[in-house]
């Protein structure tokens, strides 16, 4: 059997896995994605992108690619219920529900250099396939993982081209497993997974084409709940003109798929739009089931998993994608560091260590917004008060409020300030990721989270010269991507309000230790005798490197 080398093997080729590729050859680390369908999934999947993906987007230089992804969803923010049809209610007068609400918006506009807004994640995987291409990873299609062995030295797979059925073996440092749900990887390497394998009742998911331009038009809608003569589901926009889903839910003691013929999918979807004769292609149909699983381990010798294939995360809220998007994010500037001889093996330790309790975290409030579901879109004084009695965690403290507690962190605090007040949590505490404000940097406007790039940070304050000279003496001594900014007013990055400093809880004289996915390392409220001794220890502990 033939046998080629790569530094690290992507299995699974959807959005998480090519983000990680993506994020890899940032740190310089080019990686083989195999994926055993013919090309990107043409189903949609979510719709929903939380600002940490869109950060991400913009980090890997692909805001605007992202931005261009996202036109024909734009005006899709909010969900509203009809009966018996569409065609049949006014989408005028109907009362809307905002997803997310306006407050949500303001907020995220403050604290992020990015939005939320909805994307088909079909989209987002022809987006990072092109970028992909652009930056050295190889995408293969049509590769099959069947079987994995590891060493100490490294991982050896054989994967089957299922176009050819030729078998070869791939020899890989490293290998992750981001092939959804039903992992092979998982499996292959024994990780097991707890929690609630069947969350209420299965779905049959009927991704069709018919023309309703005209009827949404000026009226556009992410979720439409439509309650009719004998069914009930839930349509929901792809494209605005031509792309929907439509789903139903069933009883698996009496119905499965095979009870859904293209005929009986048809008819369904007329009934819920309004037009008995509607023109209606099916593309694809599925049947689904919700769980809130997640792995109990995230790192098995050589072998790390992420994305769906380490949790199955209820689609309440849309955490799931951005959520193993952040595990891309988190795994491959640590995967970089160790391959580039920057850091001990030991950092990859950390990923498990930070992103298994996000994991659990974010399954549980998924969990909770789905057994409470008429709280979840009450956005009333009265429901917010109640969500916090139940510890639902609010939208944005559940996507990128929350906090590192342990990992590739020094000081960091036990637990999160609020599980409302996102703000609160953003305060440059470590483990928490960086504030954003709009700074100014050789005449254009930038984010702070825009300044550490793909290595670590100093973000110091106004009066900040020994870290920066620190920062340079170090990265001079060791070879560690490190750079450092005074940041303030008047300073090279000028913030004539000293808004970083007030949100990042440094006076003129301290400092903020950035990771290169954004996150605080480590905080100095102010200056020390020693900087460049005090940074040489930090990132030795930091990466693992004694």
């Amino acid at each position: 059997m033939a046998q080629e080398h790569v530094p690290v093997l992507i299995v699974g080729g959807g959005t998480v896995g090519l983000a990680t590729g993506v994020a890899l050859a940032r740190q310089g680390v080019q990686a083989l994605v195999v994926e055993r369908r013919d090309e990107p999934s043409i189903h949609p999947r979510a719709t929903g992108v939380q600002p940490p993906a869109r950060e991400f987007f913009r980090a890997m230089g692909l805001e605007e690619a992202m931005r261009e992804a996202s036109r024909a969803l734009a005006p899709s923010m909010s969900k509203i219920n009809v009966s018996p049809s569409l065609v049949s209610a006014d989408l005028a007068e109907v009362p809307r529900f905002p997803t997310p609400p306006e407050a949500v918006l303001e907020t995220t506009r403050r604290i992020s250099p990015t939005d939320i807004g909805p994307c088909s994640q079909d989209q987002i995987d022809r987006m990072l396939v092109a970028a992909s291409a652009e930056r050295g990873v190889e995408v293969r299609f049509n590769a099959e993982f069947e079987s994995l062995e590891q060493d100490a030295d490294g991982v050896t797979a054989v994967v089957r081209d299922t176009a050819t059925g030729e078998r070869r073996t791939i020899r890989a440092r490293y290998l992750v497993g981001t092939d959804g749900a039903s992992s092979k990887v998982r499996e292959a390497v024994g990780f097991t997974m707890s929690g609630l394998p069947k969350l209420g009742d299965p779905m049959i998911n009927m991704l069709f084409e018919a023309d309703l331009e005209d009827v949404v038009r000026g009226n556009e809608f992410a979720f439409c709940e439509v309650r009719g003569d004998g069914f009930e589901g839930l349509l929901l926009t792809i494209d605005n003109r031509k792309r929907w889903v439509f789903h139903v839910t069933i009883d698996d003691s009496k119905e499965s798929l095979a009870d859904y013929p293209v005929e009986r999918c048809q008819e369904l979807i007329r009934k819920a739009v309004g037009i008995p004769d509607l023109e209606v292609r099916i593309l694809r149909r599925l049947q689904w089931q919700m769980s809130s699983l997640v792995a109990d381990n995230l790192r098995k010798g050589r072998v790390l998993i992420g994305g769906d294939a380490a949790h199955t995360i209820p689609p309440v809220s849309a955490f799931g994608m951005s959520t193993g998007i952040s595990d891309a994010y988190n795994l491959a500037w640590k995967l970089g560091m160790v391959l580039n001889g920057q850091a001990g093996e030991g950092l990859l330790d950390t990923y498990e260590q930070e992103r298994l309790p996000i994991a659990r975290f974010t399954c549980e409030q998924a969990k909770l917004r789905f057994r409470y579901m008429e709280l979840h879109w009450d956005n009333s004084p009265e429901a917010e008060k109640e969500k916090a009695q139940l510890k639902i965690a609010a939208p944005l403290v559940t996507g990128f409020g929350f906090q590192y507690t342990d990992g590739a962190i020094v000081g960091a605090r036990a637990e999160l300030p609020s599980i409302e007040d996102v703000e609160a949590n953003l305060d440059g505490s470590p483990g928490s990721r960086v504030p954003h404000a709009w700074v100014e940097r050789k005449g254009e406007r930038v984010s702070t989270l825009d300044l550490a790039g793909s290595g670590f940070a100093v973000l110091a304050g106004a009066e900040g010269q020994g870290w920066v000279a620190a920062a340079e003496a170090v990265a001079e001594a060791t070879g560690l991507p490190l750079t450092a900014h005074r940041i303030g007013p008047g300073a090279e990055v000028d913030d004539p309000d000293g808004t970083f400093a007030a949100l990042a809880g440094i006076t003129p004289t301290g400092a903020l230790l950035v990771r290169p996915d954004n996150f605080v390392a480590w905080r100095s409220p102010s200056g020390h005798a020693d900087h460049r001794a005090l940074l040489t220890e930090l990132v030795t502990t930091l990466l693992r490197r004694g």
